[in-house]
This record gives structure tokens, C-alpha cells and sequence, in this order.
């Protein structure tokens, strides 16, 4: 019986499987041939490792040469893992295996070589982390990966350049995983491992707004993963967590938490369940305990918002318990130090703005069994809040239940607002609250669900607030509507301003001419110029000044259809404008397509997307809006004598 039908022949058994079953090493080394081309090199691998002192040298060769020759991607990748976890077999074959693998990277080609290589590259990694083998070779593949990868190779390549980031922090991969960015294959991979690293910067923040900007950053790069992947459930609990700890540190009431706490729990169940149905090595399952710690926390965060609205508790020993946990978040989920920046000042906040909850905190500090578990937290949180009594901190929310709040919101100086003269500070507040009102009761239905769902958006951007938002707002309204009224105005109605909508020639200009004599009319609040020069080394198509900030409106001519996909081509450049400025910004394309139906409806012609620019940690907010061109009547979708135009007849 040959070698490989041994093998075949007890692994088909269960049984035993050793050098002397297979007639010894030199018998084995008789068909090396065979061997490495059959999908046994985890077996080689692990006849290796057991082998006598006398046999070693001839089943290293084999070794070898089965990483080098072999071309079963399972197989190989077992291989790498025993070879890695034996220690004396890694520390015999480490110095020659490295240029192996190394090959077998560099050799990617067709779809079964790009998985070897992707496996190759995780041996490399792996083998650097024990030491075996020096970093720096496996850190040069890595971040000399381009957006031109394919297949298998790119998707695996893009994980383990995000892990690599975590572990040795080298700028570089970040740059890697950008061009992967995109790549098709390795788009939503690439997205995600970019978010994580954004996420774990952002937690080691020093300051509120730079911690909020960092967590900001990183669902842009988790929305683009869920994007990419609809079955992300890991880019929607990230998503949902960086929804409630925001909404936590900037006092949104515990009922909005609400929806970001349920779509984590819902998504923390799928992705358990497709953990279990996947087979993954050991070095890459996530830890249990972890994940677990986390949603604990977080659903203690949801409860402790609706905790802290109250001006006392029946349960004070309970309730002070989770509390202490999320001001204590450092040391309760192991995270950076950025976390308590976020979550202290609200809790800080609610003791100093009510006495009962102080009163409890004072009780629970004359406990010597509460002392033992939660002295040192309780001990930091009294004194914050004599500092802020004695006024040397400012809180997290001071102007909870102030007057005005309106005018609070868009000046952010409490100060002013108290030195402004009572009359004035009314007068000021009441032509805010009918500005907002009127805003808010917009008739048609569509135009206000479609702002509805840009300012929920548009919420996790941090320029997004004060009077900044309201023009933004307006400016949307304005777009909103310009692209309603495209659709529904004919040839009557707009004259020749609009036969550019009929054509399938239409120009960029003349697009951006019909917007900005539609701003100019509608939109007063706002200077509306168009070919603005001296914006971001260019010239702004459409540029919307407000003195201190602006917003731009890129505008593009399309033929095709265009969608999310489509339009994220041209959002690198909408995003170039918002450098030097406020990150808010419009995206407008110009569909000219040849349709056999009516174009798309109102909602499907505007959304929100966002950018992180490559090398860059501050992402780039948009609404992108289509307007359809090469217009039809709705006669001309009837059906004609003897022209088929649909798939059903009707009598």
C-alpha cells in the first residue's frame, strides 16, 4: 500500500497515525512527490513535530517543500497553525520557512493561489508575533497591499492588516487598508478594520471634542462596512454602541437610547449565531467574556440615562452600583481613558444639579461595605462635584431647564446669554422658536421624511449643531425641493432653463445654472456664487457663504444610472472642499440615462454618505442628491400600437 492510501486509509479510520505506520521516514521520502501535491501537508506537518531526533531532517525537507509546492489552500492554512504551535518544530523551520511563505505571497495569481497567499501572510504574521521570525518583512507586504488585490487574497489581507495595526501601530498599515478601501473584494473588510482603529484612538482621547470627533470617524467607517455588507452584524453593533455613548455624553434623554441599545442586542445575537456556525482558528475567535462585559455595560449606560433624570431613587445601593460602574468605565470594560472623558460629565452633572442624588452618594460614603468595592470611584465623583459647586469645573449639562434654550443652543456661551437685557434675549428666542416651528411643519409628506432622515444622519457629525445645522438645514430644504420640483415642472412651466432635462447632451453648466438661479430666489439667507475660486487649491461649483462658515455643492454630470455606489466616486472631491472649513457639504449628479420607466422617486434621488479622506482621521459629511435627466413624459410609458412595454396585457 502506498503512503498516501495509508493515510487515506487511517484517517478514514481514526486511527493512529505515526512515522513507523508509513513504513518509516525514507518511506516516506519516497514519494514526496505525491505527498506534496496530495492535501496532506497538515499531516506532514504534524509527522514532523512527533518525529525522532533522526527523522527530523527528512520530514522538515518535506515540510518545506509542501509549503512550497503545495496548492490545497485548507491544508496549508492547518499546516501554518501546527507549525506555529509547535514549539520545536516552529523554532527548526522558522528561518527557513519565512522565505517560503514570503514566495507563496508574492506568487498570487488565480483564485486558489490568493488563497494560499492569504494564508501564507497569516503564517507570517503569526510567526512574528511569537517571535519566531522578525516583523518588519511581513509589515513590507502588508503596507505595499494595493487597491488592485482580488479575490480571497484582498478580503483576508485587509483583516490582517487591521490587526496588525492594533498590535504594532504602524501608520503605514492604515495607509493599506485605505487603498483596500477601494477594492471591491476587500472593500467592507478594509472599512471595518479602519473603524476599529479609529474607535481605539478616539478612546484614548484627552478631550471631549477630539474623543467625539475620533468616535465620529469611525461609524463612517462602519456605516461604509454595513454598506459593503449587509449581513455585518459586528459594523452594526459598533454602530449602535458609538450611537448610545454619544447620545449618553451629549444629554440625550434616556428614550432616544432607546433604539441604539435594541439594534445592539439584536445585532449582538446574529453575530453569535454566525460565530457558531463558522469554523474559525483560535487566535481569531473573539473573546466571549469581552463581548459580553461590553453589552453589559452598554445596557447599563441606557439604564443609568433614565436613572439620572430622576430627582431621587427608592434602590439607592442598586442604582449607585451600575452608576459608579459607567463613571469607573476605564477600569469596568478595560477601555481607554477616553471613555470616562465621555461619560463622567453627565453623571457629574445630575449629582450636582440634584441634592437627593448626593444625598445618596454622602450615605452609601459612611458604608464600610460599599467603601470596599466602590470607595475609590465614589471618592472621585464627590470631589468632582465640589468642584463644580465652588465653580472651578464647568459640568456636563449646566443649562439643563435654562431659559432660552433656543438661543443657548446657537450662541454656546451661557455667559452672554445672561448679560443680554431680558427684553432682547425674549424678542431673540421667539423669532428662533418660529423659525424652528416653521421648519418643522413642512406640508408634503415625502420632502419631510426626507429631512427627517438627513438630520438623523447628519446628528453624528459634530459641526452639525447651533446655527450651523439651521443653515445647513435651509440649504437642504432648498435642494430638497429644487429636485421635487425637476420632476414634477415640464417644458410649460420652466421654459428653456429646463430643456436641458430633455436632453441626453445636457451640460454640467447648465445644470449648475438651474440650481443657482433656484438658490438665489428661494434661499436668501446664504451668498450664493457659482465657479468660486481659491476653495481648496479649485473652484467651487456652487458656494453657499455665510461669513464664517460655507457650505459647497459639488455638482457632476452622469450617463448612467447612478447610485450610492456610483456617486461615492465622486465624493473625494465634494469631500476636498470641506477641508478648511465646516464638514458638511453637497453632491449633486446630473443621471443622463435612456430609461424604459419614470426615473426614480424623490427619496431614492437624495441621501446621506460620508468620507474619511485617505490619511486623514476627520471624516467628511454629505447629502448627494440625483437629479434625473433625459426626461420622458408619462405618455410615452403607455403602451403603442404594436410595441410590447410591459409584461402584462390588460383587456
Amino acid at each position: 500500500m502506498s503512503v498516501i492510501a495509508e493515510i487515506e486509509a487511517r484517517l478514514a479510520s481514526g486511527a493512529a497515525l505515526t512515522v513507523a505506520h508509513l513504513g518509516g521516514a525514507a518511506a516516506i521520502a519516497a514519494e514526496a512527490d505525491a505527498l506534496v501535491k496530495a492535501p496532506y501537508l497538515d499531516v506532514l506537518v504534524a509527522l514532523a513535530s512527533s518525529a525522532e531526533t533522526k527523522d527530523e531532517s527528512i520530514l522538515d525537507a518535506l515540510v518545506l517543500r509542501g509549503f512550497r509546492e503545495g496548492r490545497n489552500a485548507l491544508p496549508f492554512r492547518d499546516a501554518a497553525n501546527a507549525v506555529v504551535d509547535s514549539d520545536a518544530l516552529r523554532m527548526r523551520i522558522s528561518r527557513e520557512l519565512q522565505p517560503v511563505l514570503v514566495q507563496r505571497v508574492n506568487q498570487r495569481q488565480d483564485v486558489a493561489d490568493g488563497l494560499v497567499a492569504a494564508y501564507a501572510l497569516e503564517a507570517l504574521f503569526r510567526l512574528a508575533l511569537s517571535g519566531a521570525i522578525s516583523k518588519y518583512q511581513t509589515l513590507g507586504l502588508m503596507t505595499e497591499l494595493g487597491r488592485e488585490e482580488g479575490g480571497l487574497f484582498a478580503e483576508h489581507a485587509a483583516k490582517l492588516t487591521g490587526t496588525a495595526f492594533h498590535i504594532w501601530g504602524e501608520q503605514d498599515l492604515l495607509h493599506a487598508l485605505d487603498r483596500l478601501l477601494v477594492n471591491e473584494d476587500a472593500e467592507g473588510e478594509a472599512a471595518f478594520e479602519l473603524g476599529l482603529a479609529h474607535l481605539a484612538r478616539a478612546l484614548e482621547g484627552d478631550s471631549l471634542p477630539k474623543i467625539l470627533e475620533g468616535l465620529e470617524t469611525a461609524k463612517v467607517f462602519f456605516s461604509h462596512a454595513r454598506q459593503a455588507d449587509e449581513d455585518r452584524a459586528d459594523a452594526v453593533a459598533y454602530c449602535s454602541s458609538i450611537d448610545l455613548i454619544r447620545g449618553f455624553a451629549t444629554g440625550a434623554a434616556a428614550v432616544a437610547l432607546r433604539a441604539p441599545l435594541e439594534s445592539l442586542m439584536a445585532a449582538v445575537a446574529d453575530r453569535d449565531r454566525l460565530l457558531q456556525m463558522g469554523v474559525l482558528p483560535s487566535w481569531l475567535k473573539p473573546r466571549q467574556d469581552r463581548d459580553i462585559q461590553w453589552a453589559k455595560f452598554l445596557r447599563t449606560v441606557e439604564f443609568l440615562a433614565n436613572d439620572l433624570e430622576r430627582p431621587s431613587w427608592l434602590n439607592a445601593w442598586a442604582v449607585m452600583d451600575r452608576l459608579l460602574d459607567v463613571y469607573d468605565a476605564d477600569r469596568t470594560v478595560c477601555a481607554g481613558t477616553g471613555l470616562d472623558e465621555l461619560l463622567r460629565p453627565r453623571i457629574e452633572a445630575a449629582f450636582a444639579r440634584e441634592r437627593g442624588l448626593l444625598s445618596h452618594l454622602d450615605d452609601l460614603l459612611c458604608e464600610p461595605g460599599w467603601l470596599e468595592t466602590h470607595g475609590e470611584a465614589s471618592r472621585t465623583l464627590r470631589a468632582r462635584i465640589e468642584e463644580l459647586e465652588k465653580g472651578a469645573a464647568t459640568s456636563g449639562k449646566p443649562t439643563e431647564g435654562a431659559p432660552y434654550p433656543q438661543l443657548r443652543r446657537i450662541l454656546q456661551d451661557d455667559q452672554r446669554v445672561g448679560e443680554m437685557p431680558a427684553d432682547f434675549a425674549e424678542r431673540l428666542e421667539g423669532l428662533l422658536v418660529d423659525r424652528a416651528r416653521r421648519s418643522e411643519h413642512i406640508v408634503h409628506p415625502v420632502v419631510q421624511r426626507i429631512l427627517s432622515d438627513v438630520r438623523i444622519a447628519f446628528a453624528q457629525c459634530s459641526d452639525y449643531n447651533g446655527v450651523i445645522r439651521d443653515d445647513f438645514d435651509e440649504l437642504v430644504l432648498q435642494v430638497v425641493l429644487f429636485c421635487k420640483d425637476r420632476q414634477d415642472a415640464g417644458l410649460k412651466e420652466l421654459g428653456a432653463r429646463g430643456a436641458y432635462l430633455r436632453d441626453s447632451n445636457a451640460t454640467e453648466f447648465q445644470f449648475q445654472s438651474d440650481l443657482r438661479e433656484w438658490l438665489s430666489g428661494n434661499f436668501l439667507r446664504g451668498d450664493v456664487r457659482t465657479e468660486v475660486e481659491g476653495v481648496a487649491t479649485g473652484r467651487a461649483d456652487v458656494y453657499v457663504g455665510f461669513g464664517a462658515h460655507r457650505f459647497v455643492i459639488e455638482l457632476k454630470r452622469h450617463h448612467g444610472m447612478v447610485n450610492a455606489d456610483v456617486a461615492r466616486r465622486y465624493l473625494g472631491q465634494a469631500g476636498s472642499y470641506q477641508g478648511t472649513n465646516v464638514k458638511l457639504g453637497v453632491l449633486g449628479v446630473l443621471e443622463l440615462v435612456k430609461r424604459e420607466g419614470p426615473p426614480a422617486s424623490l427619496e431614492e434621488c437624495i441621501w446621506y454618505d460620508a468620507i474619511v479622506p485617505s490619511g486623514t482621521q476627520v471624516a467628511r459629511h454629505h447629502v448627494v442628491f440625483r437629479v434625473p435627466g433625459v426626461l420622458s413624459s408619462p405618455s410615452a410609458f403607455s403602451a403603442k400600437a404594436g410595441k410590447v412595454v410591459s409584461d402584462s396585457v390588460s383587456d
